[in-house]
């Protein structure tokens, strides 16, 4: 039976799915291992769904996640999250998700309802082994910029220390990607001090 851990990134065009798995990938190199990314895209425009596979191994596998068999998943954006749990959760998995939506054309002009967050947060425990939901709007409306959930959310990962890696690995992997300095650098403690208290239990 092949040994790997499987890790999908949720979200929409736009919230740096791709430069996000590229940095877990290069992390996972650096580990001695296999990584190997896939991507799946919904609508071809910024604000469509982006579905970033990366699987870690100590050999070469197919690109997708089988259906089912996510061990963790990266959730940009809720209702993505959410979307891709229903298709590749299970009780093996791990959910990690900023709790920030991102609204469709028909949601923002109320054609469809956008569910409650805590609905959300509900649904995804109903399917995965362990759900964390990361309110990130303070701390991205504080630094003036949301191109940095990315960056936020892998030190939120790193401080929560549910990546088969190490902070210094995932660090090394975001400076090949996007640098880590400047925001990137701001964004990257916060997340990491954000997820070390969910770990603990005091955030």
């Amino acid at each position: 039976m092949v040994e790997s851990y499987n890790i999908l990134i949720a979200g929409v065009g736009g919230q740096g799915n791709i430069v996000c798995g590229r940095s877990i990938a290069l992390a996972a190199f650096r580990n001695g291992k296999r990584p190997v990314l896939g991507d799946t895209f919904g609508a071809s425009r910024r604000g469509g769904s982006v579905l970033t596979h990366l699987r870690i191994s100590d050999i070469d596998l197919g690109p997708l996640i089988p259906r089912g068999n996510a061990d963790l998943i990266i959730g940009m954006e809720p209702l993505e999250c959410l979307r891709a749990a229903v298709q590749y959760g299970s009780k093996r998995t791990q959910a990690v998700f900023s709790m920030e939506p991102i609204h469709s054309p028909a949601t923002s002009s109320k054609e469809h309802t956008y569910p409650e967050i805590e609905t959300i947060a509900t649904s995804l425990e109903d399917i995965c082994g362990e759900v964390y939901a990361i309110d990130t709007t303070p701390f991205l409306d504080q630094i003036g910029t949301h191109r940095v959930l990315n960056v936020y959310m892998l030190g939120a990962l790193a401080g929560l220390d549910r990546l088969p890696l190490s902070v210094e690995d995932i660090q090394h992997g975001i400076m090949q990607i996007v640098g880590l300095t400047g925001p990137n650098r701001v964004a990257f403690d916060a997340g990491l001090k954000m997820g070390r208290n969910l770990s603990r239990g005091t955030a």
